[in-house]
């Protein structure tokens, strides 16, 4: 029976060629959408899962502002150093604490010099104590995790850059010289162990460990900080929830001594609601919950929506295409049922017959993921492989699983709808009383439509901000304006000014692409307002072509700028003085109280993303109230001959930093890297409207063929009675203009809100537009009228003495 209903199934496959062709197309390219989706997701959920010992394996988390977007108090990854000494000595479940530096992103590595070999950047190399091996159990290949970074100035390989650099894995004992910064003399570190790369990814990844010492220091002096990344390694049967209350009794008690020494009030710091934290997650969390950013669940989000969709639409399709078929496959089932075929059998048929188009869609689907897949990766920026994956056995347990579901969902109903049908009607030419299900088949071409017209209005939305965001004053001038990554050098800088082309060398911790914020409570008038501090170089302003709204920027003739004067931007104007020049603010410095004097005030300048709002912020370049610095260097060109002028800048850096490679970016360049995940999901979300609206007229054009069929006797009456042909097909356009109609209605207050949700991510936004809801409903009603037409002009144009000569 099976050979016989097999041979059924493939005959039917070629005797409609079309019908099989949408068919099994449009559900390769829903399984195709869903497959990349969950190779997406299997991927970030086999992070830190390398080594079953790593369940044991916790990060410390402590709330506090340093280093924060918007100087506010958050969870975050990078901790006092001294909390590690809190966590070995007052937690009797931690085995093993470790500290290890943070990827601060100041620059994309270290520079490493081999013998009389080239220096190369590498990325990737951290530092860390001599308890990492203690709490991370890698696998050494060489050399062995008790002792590889007992002694200073020791470095551990991964398996790959020793492979890189030296071609084997064999290099016990060897020596690299590492230059962390551009005039660093440089640090000898002698190679003492190997360790493979895990399969699977790590949220503490690195490509060599260092241990230079500095990770196994904590500062002297209470005022002094060294942030870094602690990790612990806890009893196997220790309770979180008890070691976290633990946790925060002695950091607050820590906290009041250290405010005390520091001369600070404990009450005044952790006031309005603010209280100090300290906690630890399980490393499996980390990657799930990273600090300031949307998680990969949150970022992935839309895309798992669209990808359920397009799979959705796919087997409606399967559906409706399936069912415009049955009156075709009628006779057939009239025929073995009066022959004595069980309904169970007939459905049985059917199924197999829908499980042949759903394994040749699969199989298809496996080709279009090998032909998107570097496309997919560029797109999320991830490593990902379909038949290279670490996790092909649970992939492939999983596509079976889809194809199961699909088989069913797709086959279920048409073969449940073709075993129904009524022997004598469909053998006297009748399939009226058999074709029943119409409402379900126009609800669901009604749900695609809904699908479709909201990823129309979602582009037209979509369209207008990332115009907007594109066009937006950025409050300075990113045209031929270069950042260098490196620290301000006064003597270098010198040499700079003297290229042609050259207009301005300077620094300032606030740049598009890397800004570093710092809290400051001043008082102005008895009112204590937060402020963010900015340091500036003296021509820093005048390099990033900020618009002066009142007074005046810094300038070397004044010598008050280098004491006790200071710029703010627009919205900490706002919330001092309607005309702020020429007035004082004070600040606490212990028992001291500094007079700090504005001179000026600029336009908000934008230095992140846009879903941030600009924060009130004052300039400065005394030193007077502390200072900071980062790794900025901008140059202001006079002239577009960008790249000649930074050949002969590289020449200065090769002459005075030969061992440590220059990096640079243009602004215009940092703000297309900012704008790049919106274009990237702006571009997925066209093509899958695509998608989305062709799959949609395939079911319109399935449902109008069924329609079209099914009225063919009333078709061939109206115009036995005079219809015209216009008349004809107008009549059969109405039916389907009504669902297109009623499903702009339904999508219309869906794509509202989803869109509203989205445009709420930004701090800069447009206001809802009209139009791209006009639009959706003209293109939805135009492209569903034409489809339908195509189909019903056929109709119009058949003979109706075929259609009636049986009556």
């Amino acid at each position: 029976m099976f050979k016989l209903n097999l041979k059924i199934a493939l005959r039917s496959l070629f005797k409609n060629k079309v019908y099989a062709a949408i068919n099994i197309g449009g559900l390769a390219i829903g399984l195709t959408a869903f497959v990349l989706m969950l190779l997406y997701i299997n991927h970030e959920e086999s992070y830190d899962t390398w080594s079953p010992d790593l369940k044991n394996v916790y990060q410390v988390r402590e709330k506090h502002s340093f280093f924060s977007p918007d100087n506010e108090d958050h969870w975050q990854e990078v901790n006092d150093s001294r909390m590690a000494n809190l966590v070995r000595e007052n937690i009797p479940q931690a085995l093993a604490v470790t500290r290890v530096t943070a990827d601060w992103g100041f620059s994309s590595g270290y520079s490493v010099k081999i013998a009389h070999a080239n220096p190369i950047m590498v990325t990737g190399m951290k530092d860390a104590d001599s308890s990492f091996f203690q709490v991370f159990p890698y696998e050494f290949l060489q050399g062995d995790s008790e002792s590889a970074l007992n002694a200073p100035k020791s470095v551990v390989l991964k398996e790959s850059l020793a492979r890189k650099l030296f071609g084997t894995e064999k290099v016990l004992g060897k020596t690299l010289k590492v230059l962390m910064w551009r005039n660093d003399p440089g640090t000898d570190l002698t190679i003492t162990g190997v360790v493979a790369d895990p399969e699977t990814p790590q949220s503490v990844s690195f490509n060599a460990l260092m241990r230079t010492g500095e990770e196994d220091k904590v500062p002297e002096s209470a005022s002094n900080f060294h942030y870094c990344q602690i990790y612990a390694r806890l009893n196997p049967v220790a309770d979180t929830v008890s070691v976290n209350q633990s946790l925060l009794k002695v950091y607050t008690d820590h906290q009041k001594k250290s405010l005390i020494k520091r001369k600070l009030e404990y009450n005044e710091i952790y006031k309005n609601g603010k209280i100090p934290g300290l906690k630890v997650i399980p490393l499996q969390d980390v990657h799930l919950n990273p600090p300031f950013k949307l998680s990969w669940i949150e970022k992935l989000r839309p895309v798992m929506g669209i990808s359920i969709f397009l799979l959705v639409i796919s087997i409606i399709n399967f559906v409706n295409l399936a069912t415009a078929q049955s009156v075709q496959r009628a006779k057939e089932v009239g025929v073995k049922k009066v022959l004595g075929v069980y309904k169970r059998e007939l459905i049985a048929q059917f199924l197999l017959e829908s499980a042949l188009q759903s394994i040749i869609s699969l199989f298809l689907c496996v080709v279009l993921i090998e032909v998107v897949l570097p496309s997919f990766k560029h797109h999320f920026n991830v490593q990902l492989s379909f038949w290279l994956n670490p996790q092909l056995k649970m992939m492939l347990t999983q596509l079976f699983g889809l194809f199961s579901l699909v088989t069913l969902l797709a086959g279920f109903y048409p073969s449940w709808v073709l075993s129904n049908y009524n022997p004598v009607a469909v053998l006297k030419g009748s399939y009226e009383s058999g074709l029943k299900g119409v409402l379900l088949r126009n609800a669901l071409v009604v749900f695609q439509f809904v699908i479709s017209i909201t990823f129309i209005i979602a582009i037209g939305i979509m369209h207008k901000q990332s115009q907007f965001i594109s066009n937006k004053d950025l409050g300075f001038e990113r045209g031929e304006l270069v950042n260098i990554k490196t620290n301000y050098d006064e003597s270098f800088a010198e040499k700079l000014r003297r290229i042609p082309g050259v207009q301005y060398v300077a620094t300032t911790t606030q740049v598009m692409g890397n800004a570093f914020n710092v809290p400051e409570e001043i008082m102005y008038k008895g009112k204590s307002i937060n402020m963010n501090t900015v340091t500036v170089s003296m021509d820093a302003l005048p390099s990033l072509g900020v618009k002066v709204l009142q007074g005046r920027l810094f300038a070397k003739t004044y010598k008050q700028d280098t004491i006790n004067t200071v710029i703010l931007n627009e919205a900490a104007a706002n919330l001092i003085d309607e005309k702020p020049v020429g007035k004082s603010y004070n600040i606490k410095d212990g028992n001291k109280s500094l007079v700090f004097q504005i001179v000026g005030v600029i336009k908000n300048y934008h230095n992140e993303g846009f879903d941030k709002a600009v924060l009130p912020t004052i300039y400065k370049v005394t030193h007077l109230g502390g200072m900071s610095s980062t790794n900025n260097l901008l140059l202001r060109l006079n002239t577009s001959n960008t790249g000649e002028i930074m050949r002969k800048v590289q020449l200065e850096w090769k002459q005075a930093y030969p061992d440590y490679p220059m990096e640079y970016k243009t602004m215009d360049d940092i703000f297309a890297d900012l704008l790049t995940e919106n274009k990237r999901f702006l571009n997925m979300i066209i093509l899958f409207s695509i998608l989305s609206v062709s799959l949609s007229l395939l079911g319109l054009f399935a449902l109008s063929t069924f329609v079209a069929k099914r009225r063919t006797k009333e078709v061939a009456v109206r115009k036995v009675l005079g219809a015209s042909n216009l008349q004809i097909i107008n009549l059969l356009n109405r039916s389907f203009l009504v669902l297109v109609l009623i499903a702009n209605l339904i999508s219309w207050p869906i794509a509202y809100i989803l869109v509203k949700k989205w445009l709420d991510g930004f701090a800069y936004r447009i206001d809802m537009p009209v139009y791209p809801f006009l639009m959706a409903t003209i293109v939805s009603v135009v492209i569903s009228a034409l489809t339908v037409s195509i189909q019903a002009r056929k109709a119009a144009n058949g003979n109706p003495v075929h259609a009636l000569k049986y009556e």
